[in-house]
């Protein structure tokens, strides 16, 4: 009996499973901050199991780099919400210790002020 064997390459976007669209880092993210594969799974319903014991074999290999890459990934999302919480508008930063509810009531108000304002009519505030 054969037992197929996943392969790592890299096509420019990035170590990935051959012939699939999930890259290593993808993986990693959840692996890195201690999640299992029944749960990356789900985030990601088409890794298979193969692949991601793929993946365990390349981070043993390559850790290190992985890791590097995860912190440029996080800091370059870091300062893309820091960008958007800059120009306001619905992207504006929330004050801190408000709930859910609280939080989706004003992004609706910031949506309909949005909308009014590009229709050119002015929403009470």
């Amino acid at each position: 009996m054969k037992i197929a064997t996943e392969n790592i390459v890299d096509l420019g976007r990035g170590p990935q499973s051959e012939g699939h669209r999930l890259t290593v880092l993808d993986v990693f993210y959840y692996l890195h901050r201690g999640y299992d594969f029944d749960f990356i799974q789900r985030a990601m319903p088409s890794l298979t199991r193969e692949q991601f014991d793929a993946v365990v074999e390349y981070v043993k290999e390559h850790q290190e780099e992985l890791i590097e890459s995860d912190a440029r990934v996080e800091e370059q999302h870091r300062c893309g919400i820091e960008a958007q919480h800059a120009r306001g508008g619905i992207f504006a930063a929330s004050p801190e210790g408000l709930t859910i509810e609280e939080r989706v009531w004003l992004l609706k108000e910031k949506i309909q002020r949005w909308r009014a304002e590009a229709n050119g009519a002015h929403h009470p505030v």
